[in-house]
């Protein structure tokens, strides 16, 4: 795994400068997003918790489907990003760091994080996942979507590529990098954890459901 990545305020300042352009990643990202959308079995009168809301595309679809009686939260350390979300929204957005949630304990039904841990440096992330355990309810769903190895031809030879870039330059790849995230989030006390591999257009995420 690589262990560093860019500063919190570097990521910030990145994703504020990126806005609304940030939704041409759709055309590699769209279909994990979705599979960890349906996988978390939202339903009207849940608490959900969106962390890295980005532009608002995904939480417009979170708020959709707890509503009537449900609330989504949802977070980004981007004003610019949140700007975004609160606008296609509506939602209660704040600005925080998934590494200090401002949530209390047992407080939400589910939790959704797209292509955020891929951001955060390596030794912070076992603090986070635990950070993510708290704030479930005992039951709570999990669902994680990140950038993660290949696992066929044309998937390896995109992190190949990816990893040579990374090396020169972290910020042109947004500050993301590979993970594989299953025996870290059990190591903090998830259960009944699932994953699969989504290759869009050469590119492979990971999506992770687990249980609190």
């Amino acid at each position: 795994m690589i262990r560093d990545t860019l500063s919190a305020e570097a990521a910030r300042r990145l994703y504020d400068r990126l806005g609304a352009r940030y939704d041409w990643a759709e055309r590699y990202e769209s279909r994990a997003k979705t599979q960890a959308l349906e996988a978390l079995a939202l339903a009207p009168g849940q608490t959900a918790l969106n962390i890295g809301v980005g532009t608002g595309k995904e939480h417009a679809r979170i708020q959709d489907a707890v509503m009537p009686g449900g609330r989504a939260f949802g977070l980004d350390l981007s004003l610019v990003m949140l700007r975004l979300a609160a606008g296609r929204t509506g939602a209660p957005l704040c600005q925080a760091d998934a590494r200090h949630l401002p949530f209390p304990t047992a407080s939400v039904d589910r939790l959704y994080s797209a292509y955020v841990l891929d951001l955060i440096a390596a030794p912070d992330l076992p603090g986070l996942l635990a950070g993510f355990r708290r704030v479930l309810k005992p039951g709570g769903r999990m669902a994680l979507v990140t950038l993660t190895e290949g696992v066929n031809l044309p998937s390896r030879a995109f992190v190949a590529l990816w990893k040579t870039v990374y090396a020169v330059s972290p910020i042109v790849c947004g500050g993301c990098r590979p993970l594989e995230l299953s025996a870290m989030v059990g190591g903090v006390g998830f259960s009944q954890i699932r994953r699969e591999v989504v290759v869009q257009f050469g590119v492979p995420s990971e999506v992770l459901l687990a249980i609190r």
